[in-house]
């Protein structure tokens, strides 16, 4: 019978040479992320069309099933539906404007994040009109039918609060 200690070596030993027979992780499928960010400044420039439309169904396609949507001073919308339901109500009482100035976008395998300011103008119905700039913060990802959706969209204004 082998000592404890030798036993232990000829387990590792063997589980090292186990080990090495393995074959080597295939490398990911290389992913174009020039186009990937191409596809995502497209999306950008459609969502603010469809945002500048007040058209909170076109809006909502571009968020995930699952997606959080965290504004200011409120609850966190934690699904599409939410999101959509959200932007309906916003709709029906204000029409708005944004454009987007992006100052970075990242793509890392299934996932990219853009972050960046918002100019928004708001016209409640009966009202005048409110500009704001606000700092966003979007995480995408990858879906099954490789489009890009909105997983995470945090926003918060740059305004300073009175002191």
């Amino acid at each position: 019978m082998l000592p404890k200690l030798c036993r232990s070596a000829v387990a590792l030993a063997s589980m090292l040479v186990l080990a090495g027979c393995q074959t080597a992780p295939q490398p990911e499928q290389k992913r174009n992320v020039a186009a990937d960010i191409a596809e995502i400044n497209a999306n950008r420039d459609q969502f603010a069309a469809a945002h500048n439309s007040n058209d909170a169904k076109a809006v909502a396609a571009y968020f995930a099933g699952d997606a959080v949507l965290s504004l200011p001073d409120q609850p966190a919308l934690e699904d599409k539906k939410a999101v959509q339901t959200a932007l309906e109500d916003f709709f029906r009482q204000n029409a708005a404007k944004i454009k987007h100035d992006p100052l970075e976008t990242q793509v890392a395998g299934d996932w990219a994040y853009e972050r960046g300011n918002i100019t928004e103008t708001v016209t409640p119905k009966a009202g005048k009109p409110i500009e704001q700039s606000v700092k966003y913060l979007v995480i995408l990802k990858r879906q099954p039918d490789g489009s890009w959706k909105i997983h995470l969209d945090m926003d918060n204004s740059n305004l300073k609060e009175p002191t």
